[in-house]
């Protein structure tokens, strides 16, 4: 089993990831509450589930903590080639405080641009759109493996939550979150 981390800025520290905590805390901040609580959140959540992160999966190489560099690590690299900001803009769907999308313009521009299936959350009243989970597989190990993508959605297809119709928000910081360079 995987272990979980309440503390991953100090686990990144100790593994000296400066500049993984610096593009996480650009990248990664959090809508509600702060970037370290949701990095924790989503390592404990998804990493704990990857058996290739498992501790005997290193043999005697490992070190407590080297785990959660490998999926911070992983996350990032597969982050940058996911660039959904400029897949959307491609489609002249760009955020705004007015405009309104159909959710099937938003959806497939996505997935044509990963090459495989996304499912789209929304907060509000179900259409301010809030996440794209990009769906893929992973041949191999996380750690090394080749991510591929998912072509069917199998127990994700009914997470999807948007109206036909969705709002596309500017980002705009949040006070308190590491994004500002208070949280590290």
């Amino acid at each position: 089993m995987t272990p979980t981390y309440p503390n991953i800025t100090a686990t990144l520290l100790h593994h000296n990831q400066t500049s993984l905590l610096t593009f996480m805390s650009r990248y990664w901040t959090a809508a509600w509450g702060t970037a370290p609580h949701l990095w924790a959140h989503e390592y404990n959540k998804h990493g704990t589930c990857i058996n290739t992160l498992s501790p005997p999966c290193y043999g005697a190489s490992y070190v407590p903590g080297l785990e959660v560099v490998d999926y911070f690590t992983r996350a990032a690299d597969l982050f940058r080639t996911l660039d959904t900001y400029t897949a959307l803009a491609a489609r002249n769907i760009v955020p705004s405080r007015d405009e309104r999308y159909p959710l099937a313009d938003v959806k497939q521009a996505l997935e044509e641009y990963s090459g495989g299936r996304v499912v789209l959350r929304c907060s509000g009243r179900g259409d301010v759109l809030h996440e794209a989970w990009y769906v893929y597989f992973v041949r191999g190990s996380l750690q090394s493996g080749e991510f591929v993508p998912a072509k069917t959605l199998g127990r994700e297809g009914g997470a999807g939550n948007c109206k036909p119709w969705v709002r596309y928000l500017p980002k705009r910081p949040r006070r308190g979150s590491s994004a500002e360079g208070d949280e590290l």
